[in-house]
């Protein structure tokens, strides 16, 4: 990062899943909360498309397509520009975004675990499990609603403002579907419905392949291409409705980690009130006893500080790394969710920190902040 080792802010959320989001809103006649794309807008005024179609395929970062796909694939030639996912770039944080139009510090999913006050337990936020357990957590489940699925999505907005219509077709994690047909498929039978529409749709892959086999893998190459492969078909499909534009963008990208820490051979864990870290392996957080956190700091720093970027509070609501928020837009727990202290991978780093019940056979991780991570690609394909 940067040359005095210091951390800088790197995303750019007028340039982001959140800002992609707001062109969306706002050619549907949306107000929307943050600033949006010009790219995009210029291209909705000027196409003036009946159908709106954003596809989100999970993990297909844009690096990862410079790595797999030649210059003449499909995906590469309708690849307008790089945008950035947010923070941090994992499906719970980014997807919500997209879907809601605001930066993770206003619609509260932070991460994949998340810090949960009111109960003061570390929540697999789109499980409901306690982290380190299997079973839905009562007290969660009381409060979910409440607090982390309380925000309208943009389809939501668009349908109760009853002027254009909206669908949503694969909703992470409930109702999936894993086959890419099947995907393009209802996208077609939608198209099909007159008026002037908004149509969202979510493919898992790759990324539960990148997790599994790595990013240089056979497996992500073939499934990759598949990929590019049905999108080019389907496009020629969905083209023939007049006035359709489909985007395509991913959540986050991946990389392969070569290291693994285990934080209880640490002494950081004399200083913590708990155990556990949450939100990302690639970005943890930490809750640290009261008056001790001079202590865990120097401790960090020597175990962890040539690999990691470590942020205070104050540095990480200074440095606005979840999103500009301002009082009235700020989720109510975000604060209070954030821990005392996130650590950030330095852009050399390929290292994750982990916890007992952290152990994972995934080869490839993202929620970190190097390019690899957070660069989506933004491809825009139309007649």
């Amino acid at each position: 990062m940067a040359s005095d080792d210091k951390f800088k802010t790197k995303i750019d959320y007028d340039k982001s899943l959140t800002s992609l989001a707001c062109s969306i809103e706002k050619y549907f006649d949306i107000i929307p909360k943050h600033k949006s794309l010009p790219y995009i807008d210029d291209l909705l005024n000027e196409k003036k498309p009946e159908n709106v179609i954003l596809l989100l395929c999970d993990g297909l970062g844009s690096r990862i397509l410079d790595k797999i796909l030649d210059k003449n694939a499909y995906l590469i030639k309708n690849r307008k520009d790089e945008i950035y996912s947010v923070f941090p770039p994992t499906t719970a944080a980014s997807l919500n975004s997209i879907k809601t139009g605001l930066n993770p510090s206003e619609h509260g999913w932070l991460g994949w675990t998340g810090y949960v006050p009111p109960i003061k337990k570390m929540i697999t936020l789109y499980k409901d499990y306690e982290k380190g357990k299997r079973e839905k957590d009562k007290d969660f489940l009381e409060i979910k609603e409440k607090y982390y699925y309380n925000t309208k999505t943009v389809t939501q907005k668009i349908t109760e403002a009853g002027k254009y219509l909206a669908y949503e077709l694969n909703c992470y994690p409930y109702n999936v579907d894993r086959d890419i047909d099947s995907v393009f498929k209802r996208i077609l039978e939608t198209l099909k419905i007159k008026g002037k529409k908004y149509i969202f749709s979510y493919y898992p892959e790759p990324d539960d392949i990148l997790h599994d086999k790595g990013v240089k893998s056979e497996d992500a190459k073939i499934e990759i291409e598949k990929i590019n492969k049905k999108v080019e078909e389907y496009s020629k499909l969905i083209l023939e409705n007049k006035n359709t534009m489909m985007i395509i963008v991913a959540d986050h990208g991946h990389l392969i980690v070569d290291e693994r820490i285990d934080i209880k051979n640490s002494e950081i864990t004399k200083y913590l009130e708990n155990q556990k870290i949450f939100i990302e392996n690639r970005a943890p957080a930490f809750i640290v006893k009261k008056g001790e956190e001079e202590n865990f700091k120097k401790a960090f720093n020597k175990d962890f500080g040539n690999r990691f970027y470590l942020l205070s509070k104050e540095e990480i609501l200074n440095n606005k790394i979840f999103g500009e928020f301002n009082q009235d837009s700020k989720h109510e727990l975000f604060e209070s969710s954030v821990g005392d202290f996130i650590a950030l991978p330095k852009d050399s780093s390929k290292s994750i920190l982990l916890a007992e019940c952290d152990k994972t056979n995934n080869v490839s991780f993202h929620g970190g902040y190097s390019d690899d991570e957070i660069y989506i690609p933004l491809i825009v394909i139309s007649n």
